[in-house]
């Protein structure tokens, strides 16, 4: 990972992005930042963020800093874990203002009593949250968090190569085995096990000790087909490379833009797959709660989330957005799954069984490492 921690400039994405369609859009967002600042405490000089990588649009960032006169410094992490070992050692002194992690982590990070409710007194924008992620089961209410970005997961692949129909994971794993053998991309995560859980109709949270054994089983078979274990396989996918890998959906459609390549094709697999929510949040002993706490009510901005959407290629939470967008991005299926896709997700469940699934992955990796 190449991060520059002296800023906010970074290399590695956690779910892809849309450089282009923001490039010269400059500080437009600085006239609705500035009235959002005037609703709130004065920020700091200094605000310190730590996230997924490549995960907030640099112009929005450019429009904060400016509209407060303040510092935006961002680190990056590899995975949920990371960050939960990083504030559970730190015992409240990681030096992070705000943070994000993705549903399943919060009700832990809660318990841990390693993030602070919010003081939403300074989030006058909080009721634009969406109503279908408003008040998860996770954080009942948002006292702790509010949304960041929401989507879901398939598959991409090249229909040059393979020719035959693909619509479900039980489709993705005869590929892998067949066509696409020895040029397949599964996610960096415990997720790459859950297509041999999806492809039953299972739940990949399933508790059933059959399942999971089944499972261990079949990654010893699958391994010899898998070149690589990376969660953000654009560049391999637009090379040619890989020619299927399994992908988060705003990956997916940066891979199609950078590569030229008409022949990818991304899909929604069935009969289940996952609809993901990240969310951001205050990592106790935070030094700069006001900076902090306007950052979150600035991205909760219609204008200002229109131009996270485009950026990172995801859904937004916010209210109201969809009026903001190019027609091109407000219209895309890579970015705005269909519902039917929307029905068919499952979130993560850290439920007893997690560090089992976890376990299955290393098996998964050591032995397509061999």
């Amino acid at each position: 990972m190449m991060i520059d921690r002296s800023r906010r400039w970074y290399r590695l994405t956690r779910r892809g992005l849309l450089k282009g369609t923001v490039a010269g859009m400059g500080l437009a967002l600085a006239g609705p930042m500035a009235s959002s600042r005037l609703m709130a405490a004065q920020a700091e000089d200094q605000l310190s963020m730590m996230g997924w990588a490549d995960y907030i649009s640099p112009d929005n960032i450019s429009a904060w800093e400016s509209a407060n006169n303040s510092r935006l410094i961002y680190d990056s992490y590899a995975s949920n874990d990371e960050m939960y070992s990083k504030l559970q050692l730190a015992q409240g002194n990681s030096g992070y203002d705000v943070g994000m992690n993705t549903d399943f982590m919060i009700k832990l990070l809660i318990d841990k009593q390693l993030i602070q409710k919010l003081d939403k007194s300074q989030i006058p924008n909080i009721g634009n949250i969406r109503p279908e992620v408003a008040n998860p089961n996770f954080d009942p209410g948002n006292e702790y968090t509010v949304p960041k970005s929401w989507g879901s997961q398939g598959f991409i692949y090249d229909k040059s190569v393979i020719t035959r129909p693909m619509k479900s994971w039980n489709d993705f794993l005869e590929a892998v085995v067949n066509e696409a053998s020895g040029q397949v991309s599964l996610l960096d995560d415990p997720l790459a096990i859950a297509p041999l859980f999806w492809s039953k109709g299972l739940s990949w949270n399933s508790t059933d000790e059959a399942a999971l054994k089944d499972a261990e089983e079949q990654v010893g078979k699958l391994a010899k087909h898998i070149k690589a274990f990376n969660s953000y396989p654009v560049q391999d996918v637009a090379s040619g490379s890989v020619i299927l890998a399994q992908c988060w959906n705003g990956n997916a459609k940066q891979a199609i833009d950078s590569s030229g390549n008409e022949n990818l094709v991304f899909v929604y697999p069935e009969p289940i797959s996952e609809m993901w929510l990240d969310s951001y949040h205050l990592p106790v002993g935070g030094k700069h709660p006001n900076a902090a706490h306007s950052w979150i009510n600035f991205v909760l901005d219609p204008e200002v989330a229109a131009r996270e959407v485009t950026y990172t290629g995801f859904l937004s939470p916010v209210v109201g957005v969809e009026n903001k967008l190019d027609p091109s991005i407000a219209n895309h299926p890579l970015i705005f799954p269909p519902a039917d896709a929307q029905k068919r997700g499952e979130r993560t469940v850290r439920n007893e069984t997690y560090d089992r699934r976890i376990a299955i992955l290393t098996k998964f990796k050591a032995a397509a490492a061999q």
